[in-house]
């Protein structure tokens, strides 16, 4: 049986790649660089693989050594009284904390993205303002003797 602590420095090392590569996948997603944003899936598809063994490898572990399924994690390392085992699994949640904020921050992103893209298309389109079109449906600009305000655009 692998030692938890050794769980915990591989899974706060593959976190930590996880995290970088979070990073750059922010500046990827501000420069719309799509095959960038490729290359870096396929290089968090393995990692997250990896965190989701260490996950089992964890729960494994306390399992083995009599965790009860009440008991929560953070508890039950608490009490075999291992100061080493307190200080990875709390720099294991800290890191993962950070990944979770960095992939909540990039999916806000996205949808930032989608939401722009959308309307911009949706302008271009003619949906919303029927009465101050830019261009009809066939691509003609419109006969409407109204302009449309280019804070509008």
């Amino acid at each position: 049986m692998i030692d938890l602590q050794t769980i915990f420095d591989q899974a706060i090392q593959d976190c930590q790649q996880f995290l970088d590569l979070l990073d750059q996948e922010q500046d990827a997603l501000g420069r719309h660089d799509m095959p960038e944003l490729e290359r870096l899936l396929d290089l968090k598809s393995p990692l997250i693989k990896a965190l989701s063994l260490h996950d089992q490898a964890i729960a494994g572990w306390c399992q083995q050594t009599g965790k009860r399924p009440e008991q929560s994690l953070e508890h039950f390392i608490a009490s075999l009284g291992q100061p080493q085992l307190v200080e990875g699994y709390d720099a294991f949640r800290e890191v993962l904390e950070r990944c979770q904020s960095a992939n909540q921050r990039n999916a806000r992103l996205v949808r930032h993205s989608q939401y722009a893209t959308g309307h911009l298309i949706d302008l271009l389109r003619n949906q919303g303002e029927s009465s101050q079109s830019v261009y009809d449906r066939q691509g003609l600009t419109s006969r409407s003797s109204s302009q449309r305000p280019l804070t509008k655009v």
